[in-house]
């Protein structure tokens, strides 16, 4: 009986899964068409995304010096 009922949770958490990953890909595709549509590429800020660090302000929280 529990292993009839442990089928079904995974069955059921991987449908979520499936819904949520779908909704997801559903409304970041529309903001990028709606982008491409406007003239705002989303994909060429994406490119050019990078993390500034600042290097030095680390070494001081971390008390590395």
């Amino acid at each position: 009986m529990k292993s009839s009922q442990e089928k079904a949770g995974w069955k059921e958490t991987i449908i979520c899964y499936v819904v949520i990953l779908i909704i997801l890909s559903i409304f970041l595709g529309t903001i990028v068409i709606s982008g491409e549509i406007t003239g705002t590429h989303w994909m060429d800020y994406l490119r050019k995304f990078e993390w500034d660090v600042n290097i030095d302000l680390l070494r001081q929280l971390f008390l590395i010096d």
